[in-house]
């Protein structure tokens, strides 16, 4: 389950962005980098879409953000 994402932001390039979505998976919260970009497949521009898992942590692990705790769901 998403529990935040931040804004998007341009990368290198006109047509790439990214922006990170953090996830509850039972007692574990991940933190994602997402990426969007468009690119030219020999007939029309199509967007792609990746995602690469950063960091994760325990919800009791001290090294989480104080920011994120708030955002965490008791019954996920």
């Amino acid at each position: 389950m998403v529990i935040y994402v931040t804004r998007e932001w341009s990368g290198y390039g006109k047509k790439n962005y990214f922006h990170n979505e953090y996830r509850q998976e039972g007692s574990t919260v991940s933190k994602y980098k997402c990426r969007r970009y468009k690119f030219f497949d020999g007939h029309e521009n199509s967007w792609e879409t990746t995602e690469n898992l950063e960091e994760s942590w325990d919800i009791n692990d001290p090294e989480m953000p104080d920011w994120l705790k708030p955002y965490l769901k008791p019954d996920a």
